[in-house]
């Protein structure tokens, strides 16, 4: 009966430090995982792991009292739970170190070279009078990349699996942040900021534990060899990818990232509801939220419709396209405003449900 006793409790404490390393990674999404398991975690992570703790220390004992495993294995047995830990805290931030405080910027010709044929996208951001440039491939590692101008300290981040770049002042009232990959939820990367505690949704950029809000700027979605042509003082971000990992990151999401923005295929992780069917759910939107309603544009009808003016819960906004470029502008200031670029319906009604379409 003692061994039972004993193999049943080791199982059990394996069987919770497993499922929690699998939560805050990738795997736990493939398993549908709930979003609010995943925040609950990380906000009682030191909890969890002192009750992991103490029951290790009870294993521990039972061994030795009752004779059941060598100190060899009941060793090994406690550097597995410790490795759990680590994968459920450091797995995904290690993965993907961000680039808040470290990003490089190269002119325009000094970055050409780095630019693949095979993804061209970027995104461009026009603030204090000058421009910087983020290639859609350079920002899929780190997922964020800071600069600072007139001394406000910016930054661009990217969700791969959203196709979302979303720019910020990276100071939203608690002091300044640093943010690390946390992992993600319904196909939406999101953040711990470790400095203040507190996690947030790339999409929304806003503080889950806190009422505490980001400021978000405007980027714009264009093919490099346009950005260059129109803005060759630019600086440009550029990743250099610096460890061996980052080479084979990219090559073992490549194909995964292909299917997630190919229309027909599944969404890489299975836990959106895809419930709206008023434009295919990979259709890559302009996404605008302006904190009373949310409206998704479709992209042929924006560059299609130069021009076109309408109202979002009282405020009046024209799209501003040359049939390829698009920009959304506040018709009485006459000011682009923040958009979200090619985020896929389908994720954007996740988060947005009563979203207004536009096509």
């Amino acid at each position: 009966m003692k061994k039972i006793i004993f193999n049943v409790y080791a199982a059990t404490l394996a069987a919770t430090a497993i499922f929690c390393a699998v939560l805050m990674t990738e795997p736990g999404q493939s398993l549908n995982v709930p979003r609010d398991m995943v925040l609950g975690y990380y906000q009682n992570a030191g909890l969890y792991m002192v009750l992991q703790l103490m029951a290790l220390g009870g294993l521990w004992l039972l061994s030795e009292k009752w004779g059941m495993w060598n100190r060899k294995l009941m060793s090994l047995a406690s550097v597995g739970v410790l490795i759990t830990f680590w994968a459920s805290s450091y797995a995904m931030p290690t993965a993907f170190p961000t680039e808040q405080f470290t990003a490089e910027f190269f002119n325009v010709d000094e970055a050409d070279q780095h630019i693949p044929d095979s993804d061209q996208r970027v995104y461009v951001v026009e603030l204090n009078d000058e421009v910087r440039i983020f290639p859609r491939y350079h920002v899929q590692i780190p997922h964020v990349a800071g600069w600072e101008s007139e001394n406000t300290e910016y930054a661009i981040t990217f969700c791969g699996l959203s196709n979302l770049p979303m720019v910020v002042e990276t100071d939203y009232g608690l002091g300044q942040p640093n943010l690390q990959v946390l992992g993600q939820a319904h196909n939406n990367l999101i953040f711990k900021d470790v400095n203040n505690d507190t996690a947030i949704q790339q999409i929304t950029m806003q503080s889950e534990f806190t009422d505490h809000a980001t400021t978000v700027h405007p980027n714009t979605l264009m093919e490099w060899d346009t950005a260059k042509s129109m803005y060759p003082d630019a600086k440009v971000f550029v990743y250099g990818m610096p460890r061996m990992i980052d080479k084979l990151l990219l090559d073992l999401f490549e194909e995964p990232l292909k299917m997630q923005r190919t229309q027909g295929e599944k969404f890489i992780f299975p836990t959106l509801d895809l419930t709206d069917t008023r434009m295919d759910v990979k259709t890559e939107i302009f996404g605008y939220d302006n904190g009373r309603a949310q409206i998704a544009i479709d992209p042929e009808f924006a560059r299609a419709n130069d021009g076109y003016q309408f109202t979002l819960a009282g405020e009046s906004l024209v799209i501003e396209s040359d049939g390829d470029i698009v920009r959304l502008l506040n018709a009485d200031t006459g000011l682009q405003v923040p958009t979200h670029n090619g985020v896929h319906y389908g994720i954007w009604t996740q988060f947005f449900a009563t979203t207004h379409v536009l096509l």
